[in-house]
């Protein structure tokens, strides 16, 4: 139909041919026969149209029958067109098919030497590779062996270290429960005692009712045998001393505790607290090259250091192995009066002297190694221009050095580090005049006064907490017990020309009288008393300026 014209949206009119008619169409719009083709809109139209719609420029008529003999011509001729290039595309088809296939196998061919090349390039790289991952192999394997290597030696060191710090553990531990067992088998065997004296009691005095009795049943009897059973009974009816036994083992059993700690840097531990019975264990021979003998202190658990009084040189002697050696040659303007071990490694020494003046004591405290060379010398000050000067020492429970110089009132706590004074403790009162000062491991200072005949127990502040003396005490020396803080107080004993041993608490009690005693020396040409030490692991060592007295505490009940 092409009844209007179209506008700029809508859509081309359709043509519907006429029933009965093969090349007439009708108009929708009109009816009409279609008569016209517009080339300007290029819809056919009918005459209505043409002259209505279609009648002015740039509309552009042709007959309609023109129009389709033109496109039906030009159609076929595109036929032919198609039949001819049918044939061709005939023809094209087997050679394209000889192209593809010749292609494909042209590429296949290229592609298989492809392949080859590659596969040959790809080899080589994996050959490199597992060449390259051997090589790796190979280094791992042997860096991994070293490493295991490495690692086993440092286990085994880690494990011949843990032995080595084990072992004293354990040799400790086995020494202690010993200790233990020594103790409960003498609870054990005086308990045994009092049980079949108690049941030899009870024994009898069922005997001793029967007895009675049956004298009772005969004046004669009576009169005869009385007295005689009475006086038998007294001593077995009499139970209060049986009770004061028990009594006195347990309180003993009570004393008895477990020490330990670390003294220069080495731990102890021991069981102690008890009285008990000191038993002569060990007597070693002073060497006569030590013609003087003046004991100075302990080193070690059995390290004893003496000072030879008539040269100044210094030895130490071993009371395990009891052998003496020289480690210091001394002279009048040097000599050692108190040493201590700071750790396993470092022994601190005091030294006194002549002809030496100023403000410092230059020297007065020298650091050794265990081979007795010096790593290091300290200086103190002092207060008086004497050209004597004598500095005592020990170390606290921290390893500071605690220092003082003779007939002074200042203690000096040092660094062993770096030689710095790290505190002053000024002593209120009364001036350091005895040979020793030394630190207990509750942190206060027991010091010599009132011209070595007493001995005070200070507190870091300096303030006196305790005086210690006895009349019964001439010429005495102090030492103590490092783990248990018990005192031990040495004299001579004028009635008896002999040394003895006090035993006292750290609060001024006497303890035991007389725990030790022995003779005076003639050696002992300057009647020095020679401080009774107690070792770390609970000896005590006695000197009388020829022997050394090796004693080992026993329990008792």
């Amino acid at each position: 139909m092409a009844s209007k014209f179209p506008g700029e949206r809508d859509e081309k009119a359709k043509l519907h041919t006429r029933k009965g008619h093969d090349m007439t169409w009708s108009c929708d719009k009109h009816g009409d026969p279609i008569k016209f083709y517009c080339k300007e809109h290029k819809i056919p139209v009918c005459h209505p149209c043409a002259t209505k719609e279609h009648c002015h420029k740039p509309c552009e008529l042709d007959d309609i029958e023109d129009v389709i003999l033109e496109r039906r011509r030009k159609l076929d001729d595109k036929q032919q067109e198609i039949e001819e290039m049918k044939k061709q595309l005939k023809t094209l088809d087997s050679k394209l098919e000889f192209t593809v296939t010749s292609a494909s196998n042209h590429f296949q061919s290229v592609n298989d030497e492809l392949q080859v090349a590659f596969d040959d390039k790809l080899k080589i790289v994996k050959d490199k590779e597992k060449r390259s991952i051997r090589s790796i192999d190979e280094e791992a394997d042997k860096e991994i062996q070293i490493i295991n290597e490495k690692r086993e030696r440092r286990i085994k060191s880690c494990q011949e270290e843990a032995e080595q710090q084990q072992r004293p553990i354990r040799e400790s531990l086995a020494k202690v429960e010993s200790e233990t067992k020594a103790i409960s088998e003498v609870v054990a065997k005086r308990v045994k005692y009092i049980t079949s004296n108690s049941q030899h009691a009870i024994s009898t005095m069922d005997n001793a009712d029967a007895k009675i009795k049956r004298i009772k049943q005969d004046d004669k009897t009576l009169v005869n045998e009385a007295l005689q059973v009475l006086a038998s009974l007294d001593d077995i009816l009499n139970l209060k001393d049986v009770s004061d036994c028990l009594d006195g083992i347990q309180r003993e059993v009570q004393k008895v505790k477990f020490f330990d700690g670390e003294v220069g840097g080495e731990h102890y531990g021991r069981i102690d607290g008890f009285i008990g019975k000191w038993e002569l264990v060990k007597s070693i021979q002073i060497p006569s090259i030590v013609n003087d003998p003046l004991v100075r202190g302990l080193i070690s658990d059995d390290e004893i250091c003496v000072r030879d009084v008539m040269n100044d040189n210094m030895y130490v002697t071993n009371i395990r192995t009891e052998n003496t050696q020289k480690v210091i040659g001394g002279d009048r303007s040097m000599y050692i009066t108190s040493c201590a071990p700071i750790d396993s490694n470092v022994i601190v020494c005091g030294k006194g002297g002549r002809g030496r003046t100023g403000g410092t004591s230059d020297g007065g405290i020298t650091l050794y190694d265990r081979q007795w060379k010096v790593i290091r010398d300290i200086s103190m000050p002092r207060n008086n221009r004497s050209d004597t000067t004598s500095v005592h020492i020990d170390v606290d429970r921290d390893g500071m050095i605690l220092a003082a110089l003779y007939n002074q009132s200042n203690i000096y706590v040092i660094n062993p580090a770096d030689g710095k004074i790290v505190n002053t403790i000024t002593k209120q009162g009364k001036k350091l005049v005895g040979s020793k000062i030394q630190a207990l491991s509750s942190g206060d200072i027991i010091m010599t006064t009132v011209e070595c005949s007493e001995f005070t127990v200070i507190s870091r502040s300096g303030e006196a907490k305790v005086v210690l003396n006895s009349d019964e005490w001439f010429q005495p020396r102090c030492h103590f017990d490092k783990l248990t803080d018990t005192l031990y107080i040495t004299y001579v004993d004028r009635k008896r020309n002999s040394f003895a041993v006090d035993q006292v608490s750290c609060d001024g009690i006497i303890q035991a009288r007389r725990i030790v005693e022995y003779a005076e020396s003639v050696r002992n040409v300057n009647l020095y008393t020679n401080p009774c030490l107690v070792t770390h692991s609970g000896n005590l060592v006695a000197c009388d300026s020829d022997k050394l007295f090796v004693y080992k505490k026993r329990f008792i009940v």
